[in-house]
């Protein structure tokens, strides 16, 4: 019997748990704008706009500080 080693899964799971479509959606628009565009207008204004989101209790603290690490990896990169 072979062993398999499910962690990518089971962390990208994780990572979403307890998180809305909406919450999502914020994480995977960041992503995919920050890898093809890096640190531009796109990627602040979504940045920015889940503040506001996050500002009127429309997503949740977790969801706006995952959401602002994936922005700040993609706009200053190390």
């Amino acid at each position: 019997m072979r062993k398999v080693n499910l962690c990518k899964v089971v962390c990208v799971t994780d990572y979403y748990d307890g998180l809305s479509e909406k919450e999502i959606h914020y994480i995977d628009e960041a992503r995919i704008i920050g890898r093809t565009e890096g640190n531009s207008k796109r990627l602040s204004d979504l940045c920015h706009k889940a503040y506001a989101d996050y500002a009127t209790g429309a997503i949740s603290e977790m969801a706006y500080n995952k959401i602002y690490a994936v922005c700040i990896d993609y706009a200053y990169p190390r």
